[in-house]
């Protein structure tokens, strides 16, 4: 039987084992086992790269003791370079004198006299080293090195055959627990802690963080880490306006930093640097079509993300994106019950207009995250609006001075909210410098109805620039019409207790008749 038909069956063999199984381990061992016995040789092992540590690792092999194995790890960058420089393959006729080689004395003692190597390809990038070892001195053919190339192939083959299978159980095992988490637990923060964890375990990194943007702050929030420690997380706040990674991602753009020792866009380089990391990814998180935050994969390693491994990051982030929302809905919806009752039950516990409204103005301040609430009435003599209820604001700011002709008031007297989102450069602004003492950045203005009639306007203070949103107006006219109902029942109420008086006063007035 020549040679050739040797390496034909030799390939038939191991086709055969690629289409009845998906195991890697038995593929690689396979491919070992072909080389040793269709070359005639002492042993075989197959290295992969360990990139964490930069070195090589056995993960299949025939013929080789323990000893031999761990006594000196070769540098695989180093060993791939060397043979891809060499033309693809590196021979070592006599492994036990050949300078190129080390241990001359460990190779001697396992019996080793000639080894050939050939590097491991997978979609054309160097992962791994095939080496083989003969017990007798050889000088390898052109078709032993073609051959030992074309096992390497299929090595690199079972390996990338094996990676695309764990990529779709990995994929399909993330997002199913992402959906089971937000579906089973309402504690964003948990299900965001498991899902940076299970990132992290799925890709091999050192670490990952999710952290939500902060409007007011313009900060970026930490809510999930996994593998930081707390030094590199309590480095500093993540600010949007200095770090020009947060404000791409915050332009809904995916960063990629392939090494952050020489990126000027990292706010924290050093302290990166320090933590060990040597890559990074950033994707966004969006609700609807703004982008609420970002997620971040560190690597501890140099490395460049494949694009089917940011559209996966960027599918968990959009995932995670739609939980928070789902939870600010659910939120939402909790306090608006939750005022509406509360509202409900002091118009029918008391008649004290005052009361109901001081209580009203706490509860709006709690449910929207601001500093303070006024409940101003119209006074049409005085042509001035007068306070009946607040929460937040101190004496002296309430004591200003009369409230007039403001233009946002004028606005929303005339039945428009009206939000001035910066005090500083609005100019229908009253009592500027007044609100900047009290701290106050932005005021949503809202009128209250009686019937048809505006009698006044509740006003929501804000201790930083801000944005209301469309939902937050309105439920802030909402509650702002609820306190217009509850003003319109006490003034019913007192009409009619002065009817019954005047009846009273009138009949006592003809007791005559009686």
């Amino acid at each position: 039987m020549t040679k050739n038909t040797d390496y034909f069956k030799t390939f038939c063999r191991i086709s055969k084992a690629f289409g009845t199984t998906l195991r890697k381990e038995e593929l690689l061992d396979l491919i070992v086992e072909s080389a040793i016995s269709t070359m005639g040789a002492k042993a075989a092992c197959l290295f992969m790269a360990d990139e964490e540590q930069g070195i090589s690792v056995p993960v299949a092999q025939k013929g080789l003791s323990e000893n031999y194995l761990h006594a000196e790890p070769m540098r695989i960058e180093e060993a791939i370079k060397e043979l891809m420089a060499a033309g693809g393959y590196l021979a070592f006729k006599d492994a036990t004198e050949d300078p190129r080689l080390d241990h001359h004395g460990a190779k001697r003692a396992e019996g080793i006299a000639s080894i050939l190597a050939v590097p491991v390809m997978v979609e054309s990038k160097s992962i791994g080293v095939l080496s083989l070892y003969t017990a007798e001195p050889r000088d390898f053919s052109e078709d032993d090195i073609e051959f030992l190339t074309a096992l390497a192939e299929q090595g690199g083959a079972a390996i990338q055959h094996a990676r695309l299978f764990e990529r779709i159980n990995k994929n399909a095992d993330l997002f199913f627990n992402l959906a089971y988490n937000i579906n089973t637990s309402r504690d964003m923060k948990k299900v965001f802690h498991i899902l940076s964890a299970e990132i992290g375990e799925a890709f091999g990194m050192k670490g990952v963080s999710i952290r939500l943007y902060n409007p007011e702050t313009k900060m970026m929030d930490m809510v999930a880490s996994y593998g930081l420690s707390e030094a590199f997380i309590n480095k500093g706040s993540v600010s949007a306006e200095k770090s020009e990674v947060v404000a791409q991602v915050l332009r809904a753009e995916t960063v990629i930093i392939e090494d952050v020792s020489n990126d000027p866009r990292l706010q924290y380089p050093q302290e990166s640097q320090r933590e060990g990391i040597v890559s990074v990814l950033c994707v966004p998180v969006e609700s609807r079509e703004n982008v609420i935050g970002e997620l971040r994969l560190y690597s501890g390693v140099k490395r460049s993300f494949p694009d089917h491994l940011v559209k996966m990051i960027k599918g968990l982030a959009h995932q995670g994106g739609i939980a928070i929302e789902r939870e600010r809905l659910f939120n939402r919806i909790r306090m608006n019950t939750e005022i509406f009752h509360d509202f409900a039950v002091s118009m029918n516990e008391t008649l004290d207009i005052k009361k109901i409204l001081h209580i009203l103005s706490a509860d709006i301040a709690e449910v929207f995250g601001v500093k303070a609430v006024s409940i101003r009435l119209l006074d049409e003599e005085k042509k001035t609006l007068e306070l009946v209820a607040s929460y937040g604001l101190s004496d002296e700011y309430l004591d200003k001075g009369p409230i007039s002709a403001e233009e946002s008031i004028n606005r929303a007297l005339n039945m428009r909210p009206n939000v001035v989102r910066d005090i500083e450069t609005d100019e229908g602004v009253q009592y500027r410098e007044e609100k900047r003492k009290e701290g106050i950045g932005a005021i949503l203005t809202v009128p209250i109805h009686a019937r048809e009639d505006v009698v006044g306007v509740m006003r929501l203070y804000s201790e930083t620039k801000r944005v209301f949103t469309e939902d937050e107006i309105m439920l802030a006219v909402a509650l702002a019409h609820q306190g217009g109902l509850a003003i319109q029942n006490a003034s019913m109420y007192l009409t009619l207790q002065q009817d019954k008086q005047d009846l009273e006063q009138d009949i006592w007035s003809h007791r005559i008749w009686f």
